[in-house]
């Protein structure tokens, strides 16, 4: 009976210890399993003209048990493009509708209305303790980083124009405007916190989606 008691001692101080690793490696997976070039063009707009889920208050920091769930509830029917930033070595899909299982996919929408190109394009990511992975890179984003978006027809080229950090209570950053612009927004740091880091970008370019342009920054 000691024995046993002592196995289940061990088996469960192992899993506290490595919980971290394993979480990591989920959301790795769940956000590097899927390319926005697996998808078709026609599937994209199909995918975008779906109704989505932006659930803003059951969103939470990324646990076990929500990457569990996360890993269990994506959904393809939400890829709707792909962003890519080379200076921070990110690339990521774009998903619709801010939520806890889309957020462990990659980059989420923030509005129903959004379109690529047109007006603010605010995206939300998780800020991991892995500052590599998923909106990690963003807080490393500088002012003149180039940010390109695809829908798989057009190409969307944003220039960094300005970086911020606001409290979670300034909404206003997502609201649309006259001028085309993106607006990438990460927590200021991957632990509970009420501060947001903003990344703000002007639409410099919109030109046809080459197969040479989607291998180079969204494969």
């Amino acid at each position: 009976m000691k024995k046993t008691i002592a196995i289940i001692i061990l088996i469960i101080g192992l899993l506290l210890v490595l919980s971290p690793f394993i979480k990591s490696g989920v959301v790795k997976y769940l956000s590097e399993r899927d390319s926005v070039t697996n998808y078709s063009a026609e599937t994209i707009e199909k995918n975008n003209n779906r109704d989505a889920n932006f659930d803003f208050a059951s969103v939470e920091l990324p646990s076990m048990t929500s990457v569990a769930k996360g890993a269990v509830d994506y959904d393809k029917n939400a890829v709707v493009g792909s962003i890519a930033i080379p200076s921070v070595d990110l690339s990521l899909m774009v998903l619709k509708g801010t939520n806890t299982a889309n957020l462990l996919a990659g980059a989420t929408t923030m509005r129903a209305d959004q379109v690529m190109g047109k007006g603010n394009y605010p995206l939300a990511g998780h800020h991991m303790r892995n500052g590599s992975m998923l909106f990690g890179p963003v807080m490393n984003v500088k002012e003149g980083a180039k940010v390109y978006l695809t829908d798989l027809k057009n190409l969307y080229t944003y220039e960094v124009t300005k970086t911020e950090i606001i409290k979670d209570t300034e909404v206003s950053v997502i609201d649309n405007t006259e001028e085309p612009q993106i607006t990438l927004i990460t927590c200021d740091v991957a632990t509970e916190t009420d501060q947001r880091f903003v990344a703000i970008g002007k639409l410099v370019s919109t030109e046809k989606l080459t197969k040479e342009k989607e291998d180079k920054y969204f494969k």
